[in-house]
């Protein structure tokens, strides 16, 4: 590597110089100044000196970028790794799979001349480079990436998901090589803001704290999961419009790349909420969505699950236990927030769309349906394999399975 390329690659890898500069980081600078810090599980758990390829998947604004920066200082400067062996590249103006290719063998052959270490690797915002897996690929095959831990994050879910899954042999021996990082649920935002009343029995919460409680629950459905909008409000007293306008713009660049219309997808999101709880068609949707047939509705309802905006609920035969794809389906929303700004952008209020929101979406008429939508997103985050049930004479709001064992849940909120 020449002098010149070395100064492009390290003006992204300033820790090359000295490890300490990653402190100066303007994630890792914006991550101390809040007040309030979360760390994904996944972040103490991470296979360190494994040989792997590994996807971090989840919505814009959930951190991932901010993650990676963690990540590499907490390998810098609590595992002392050598500091060259530690390389991270943005990957929103890579042109193509072979400038990528370019880059990883310009930073690979660098680096193994010189030290003969594990090798980390951090590929930010990968889903911007159209085909990027044959770049992978190319250098897993010759060999290249041997004692090397490669990490590729994306918000592109579609796209992350699809090309991971063309490289069959070549991730290690990694039991999830996939991690999927979500905003926080309100187990974990209360954890967040207020450990006490977490570390609390439920009986003494709610038999002593329990407007408290209700105080933190309509904070959160304002907020959401996402770390910037909690901080923002806890400090300001309420959310900027650009958190939304952020939001809805990640949203509607996703759709565009799969060629998918904004409109259309507000408008099926629109209906969405209006059915939320309760089992429709996909006929159903397409005519009050006033879209072309069923299986645009049913299209646009998948591209938005891969994209962590909602998830779909099937029919399962409880008594018979098995599921029927042609019967009536549900559908929620990952997080309240995700679901707000759907609401402001429809209903053109982006610009005034906390104001707005707070005299709609706190309506204690609406409370019984995002209470389950609620539930329904905690348990879908621990058990993919999530129905609704029938028996011969209820609805059952959800089922679980796991491990060939059946769970049931039915969620009620009352006064």
């Amino acid at each position: 590597m020449d002098e010149m390329d070395k100064s492009q690659l390290q003006s992204h890898n300033p820790w090359w110089l000295r490890q300490e500069l990653i402190q100066e980081d303007t994630k890792i600078t914006e991550f101390e100044g809040q007040k309030f810090k979360w760390l994904p599980k996944v972040y103490s758990d991470f296979p360190l000196q494994k040989d792997a390829i590994l996807t971090l998947r989840g919505p814009r604004q959930v951190g991932k970028t901010t993650f990676l920066k963690l990540l590499i200082r907490r390998l810098l400067l609590e595992k002392d790794v050598p500091r060259e062996t530690i390389f991270f590249y943005p990957c929103d103006r890579v042109r193509d799979y072979n400038q990528l290719f370019e880059i990883l063998n310009e930073y690979l052959n660098f680096v193994t001349s010189r030290l003969k270490k594990h090798i980390y690797i951090f590929l930010d915002e990968i889903s911007f480079v159209k085909e990027w897996q044959r770049a992978i690929k190319d250098l897993a095959d010759r060999g290249n990436l041997k004692n090397v831990t490669l990490l590729l994050t994306g918000s592109n879910i579609l796209d992350i998901k699809f090309s991971s899954e063309r490289l069959p042999g070549r991730r290690g021996e990694i039991f999830q090589p996939d991690i999927t990082m979500l905003p926080l649920d309100f187990s974990e935002f209360l954890s967040l803001v207020n450990p006490k009343l977490k570390r609390m029995s439920y009986q003494e919460v709610f038999s002593l704290h329990f407007a408290e409680l209700q105080k933190f629950f309509e904070d959160y459905l304002l907020t959401g999961g996402f770390l910037r909008n909690i901080n923002y409000f806890y400090d300001k007293d309420f959310i900027l419009s650009f958190l939304y306008e952020m939001l809805i713009s990640w949203i509607e660049g996703d759709l565009h790349k799969v060629g998918k219309s904004e409109e259309t997808a507000l408008r099926i999101s629109g209906r969405l909420f209006q059915h939320l709880g309760s089992p429709f068609s996909y006929y159903k949707l397409a005519r009050e969505s006033g879209v072309a047939s069923h299986l645009t509705a049913k299209d646009y309802l998948e591209i938005l699950s891969k994209m962590f905006v909602l998830f779909e609920v099937p029919y399962l035969s409880i008594d018979e236990k098995r599921t029927n794809v042609k019967k009536n389906h549900k559908a929620y929303f990952y997080d309240p927030f995700i679901l707000q700004t759907f609401l402001a952008k429809g209903e053109d209020f982006l610009d005034d769309a906390y104001n707005y929101l707070r005299r709609t979406f706190l309506q204690q008429d609406l409370r019984p349906k995002i209470a389950e939508m609620l539930v329904g997103a905690t348990l879908k985050r621990n058990y993919p394999q999530l129905y609704y049930g029938m028996t011969a004479r209820r609805e059952i709001d959800f089922v679980v399975r796991a491990k060939e064992k059946y769970s049931f849940f039915e969620v009620k909120y009352q006064r």
